[in-house]
């Protein structure tokens, strides 16, 4: 049976468990932390998902692990990756899980340091066998500056994602890339965004789609 999937946001079934990174990062000498996490997404294409991450300031990393979980509490680490220069840029990363478990299937990378500490991505959530097709954001309402939009689309390609205030103006503008059967992803609203409702779409080939969302 062909399965699909939608992608759901992740940061964790109970509150406690979809929580922001791990603040117990510290700072490197040269002002900047060894790790900050850009672009931590899932895809699920058939029955594989691809978890993609990048590091903007790779710095006196070990490895990167990846974990999996299939409740959002007890993680397995199903994979290391040595870090590809440790020279202060941008590294990016890919690994394939082909063997997800039916239903929902929870991922975070932790980061070992060379001083000992760990650092841990958001939690998110590849859910297998999901038929119906939309996007959802979370957590909703919104209490800092990201949440995680979850898409599960057929139509693969290129999507436009826009947050608009009570005024109808754009704030932020988004480009999402579906090459499977859903995509989920962390969006940041721009720094001193206030409080209030927001407008957020969703536009790629023939989908459309739109939703309120919550500052705090």
């Amino acid at each position: 049976m062909k399965r699909s999937c939608l992608i759901l946001v992740m940061l964790a079934s109970l509150s406690s468990v979809y929580a922001q990174n791990q603040t117990n990062n510290s700072q490197g000498e040269k002002g900047t932390l060894p790790v900050m996490f850009d672009s931590v997404r899932a895809n699920v294409k058939n029955d594989l998902v691809q978890i993609g991450w990048c590091n903007l300031t790779e710095r006196e990393v070990k490895y990167y692990m990846i974990e999996r979980s299939a409740n959002g509490t007890d993680f397995t680490p199903i994979y290391q990756q040595p870090p590809s220069r440790n020279l202060d840029d941008k590294a990016s990363y890919t690994y394939i899980d082909s063997r997800p478990a039916t239903g929902p299937n929870f991922y975070r990378i932790k980061v070992a340091i060379t001083n000992g500490r760990m650092i841990t991505s958001r939690i998110l959530r590849a859910e297998m066998d999901f038929s119906n097709t939309g996007f959802t954001l979370y957590p909703n309402p919104v209490t800092g500056d990201e949440c995680i939009i979850s898409l599960a689309s057929e139509w693969k390609g290129k999507y436009t994602l826009e947050v608009v205030n009570s005024s109808g103006l754009r704030i932020q503008q988004v480009m999402l890339s579906n090459q499977g059967n859903g995509i989920s992803q962390a969006i940041s609203l721009p720094a001193g965004t206030r409080p209030g409702i927001y407008v957020v779409r969703i536009k790629g080939g023939e989908y459309t789609a739109s939703q309120l969302l919550v500052k705090k």
